[in-house]
């Protein structure tokens, strides 16, 4: 036993009512666990038990019992327990130090004092594994979000960490990223010489992989089998539900396992919900490129959206989708091509460009700042000038009025993401354009952006929503577009690319050709 937990309580110092309650949990020696649960029901809080930033760092009160490799973490000094219990945070960009990729995985190793040449071999081993070999001398500020991810789990796990505790590993990682950080996870617990917990939305690939699963909800702690999270979790993979419209038992945990179980079956699909005839051009970009110095991350890039179009715009971490938002709301200029709102040259200043494009960066600490929800609404009221709405008005039609009073830095990722949504898009522009808007997010507040979008989109706007979680983009997306290295690779119908035959394949499409969606099948 690695971990065991007795009767512990957390509140947080600002925080009304206990966060956790009552948790007993025990944590076997080279498990591989995932834990699961809505925004803002003490995931993340979890696992700062594990290594004592709950409370050393957060403060408030905590009852009960903690035991993490034979030391209390809530009384071993920070620069021990991150030898023994080493944490990805959901937010990378703040746990960078160094400036080189190279230099942010050894700066733990030099402050342990490890010895030079053992560095080096963990580097290059990790850097090979992780998929990152050729970011080494890169500036960790060049980086994508899903890179700078990457980069911090090399980091933390360059330690050799007894018990790795990583949050939303995979929130920002294209699908290429996210299997090789999982294969080596895996590889490290085949071995034996890891045991991680991981806090994740995206099941899909987790749930056939992991040998238990910790549902965190509004504070309760529960333990539980995969196969019973297929059951149990209100949020479950859409292979699982799939197996649950169809009466499968057991429930599938895989597309795999789908086929196996659904071999022969014959099933009616539902047609894919066609979306309106495009209306106006809205948005176009025409040859754009884009460097940073001697580095092209956009190259003669051409795209249009108009009136109506949810375009998914997909692609590796480092293709340029971040770029190319930034072009378009002026915050990088382009060294070649045109930028054109509705048929006409773009204005020259950002203020003017995301009046009619609003942009909701990847990172929403970015567009948070002020000290409440509330102050934060209001300035983008009286900022953009709006007529004939107040922040009350604003913070109800964006579903985050409960949340007015609270400090952004203190609440969930997911919950930042939808106060940075509302903030960004409560002048309501013309075009949307978000960057991985459901990065942290739930199940709910997926289906919640999903709605707003075809909301959106109906009443004559339009979108485009950079994103690898493919299976709620195919929920709500007209069109996809793929880049790779800053091009354009193609641009099709949402039914084509997450279709069996497309690029973008949803788990139910792998077992259903046809459909995207389970909500799409019944048995013929």
């Amino acid at each position: 036993m690695i971990a065991r937990l007795r009767g512990v309580a957390y509140r947080y110092p600002s925080s009304p009512g206990l966060v956790l309650r009552d948790v007993d949990l025990e944590v076997s020696e080279g498990a591989f666990t995932l834990v699961a649960g809505p925004s803002a029901g003490g995931k993340s809080t979890l696992l700062r038990l594990f290594n004592g930033l709950v409370p050393q760092f957060h403060g408030g009160r905590l009852s009960g019992s903690i035991e993490v490799a034979g030391l209390d973490p809530a009384h071993t000094p920070a620069r021990r327990m991150a030898t023994v219990a080493g944490m990805v945070f959901q937010e990378p960009e703040a746990q960078a130090i160094a400036e080189t990729v190279e230099d942010e995985v050894a700066f733990g190793m030099e402050q342990q004092g490890v010895a030079p040449s053992e560095m080096h071999r963990r580097i290059d081993a990790l850097l090979d594994a992780i998929g990152i070999e050729p970011l080494r001398h890169r500036r960790v500020t060049t980086l994508s979000g899903g890179e700078r991810q990457r980069v911090a789990i090399a980091a933390v796990l360059a330690l050799e960490p007894r018990l790795l505790l990583l949050d939303e590993p995979t929130s920002q990682l294209d699908p290429q990223g996210a299997e090789a950080l999982l294969a080596t996870l895996v590889d490290l617990h085949r071995r034996g010489s890891l045991t991680a917990l991981l806090a994740e939305h995206r099941l899909d690939r987790l749930l056939p992989v992991v040998d238990s699963v910790i549902e965190v909800e509004s504070g309760v702690v529960s333990a539980m089998t995969p196969r019973e999270a297929a059951s149990k979790l209100r949020a479950v993979p859409p292979v699982c539900r799939l197996g649950r419209r169809l009466g499968l038992d057991p429930l599938p945990l895989s597309a795999a396992e789908a086929l196996a179980m659904l071999s022969g079956e014959r099933f009616a699909v539902a047609a894919f919900a066609q979306p309106r005839t495009p209306g106006d051009l809205m948005l176009s970009l025409e040859g754009v490129s884009v460097a940073y110095g001697e580095q092209v991350a956009l190259r003669d890039a051409t795209l249009s959206v108009r009136e109506g179009e949810i375009v998914a715009l997909v692609g590796p971490n480092g293709s340029g989708k971040s770029t190319l938002f930034r072009a378009v709301a002026g915050l990088e200029r382009p060294f070649a091509g045109r930028i054109s709102f509705a048929d006409k040259v773009a204005p020259a200043s950002i203020q003017d460009r995301t009046a009619f494009a609003g942009f909701v960066p990847q990172d929403p600490a970015i567009a948070l700042y002020h000290d409440t929800v509330a102050v934060e609404i209001a300035d983008t009221v009286r900022s953009r000038r709006m007529a004939g709405g107040s922040p009350g008005d604003v913070l109800e039609a964006w579903g985050i009025g409960a949340l007015a009073h609270n400090n952004p830095r203190d609440i969930s990722v997911g919950q930042q993401q939808r106060v940075a949504i509302a903030a960004m898009l409560a002048h309501e522009p013309r075009v949307w354009l978000l960057d991985e808007p459901t990065r942290g997010a739930d199940a709910a507040a997926s289906e919640w952006l999903a709605a707003r979008l075809r909301a959106h989109a109906a009443a004559g706007g339009a979108a485009i929503v950079a994103t690898h979680d493919i299976e709620s983009a195919a929920r709500y997306a007209t069109r996809a577009v793929g880049l790779e290295a800053g091009e354009v690779q193609f641009d099709l119908p949402a039914h084509v690319a997450f279709g069996s035959g497309g690029p973008l394949a949803t788990q139910v499409a792998r077992v259903v050709p046809g459909a995207v969606a389970a909500e799409q099948v019944s048995r013929a």
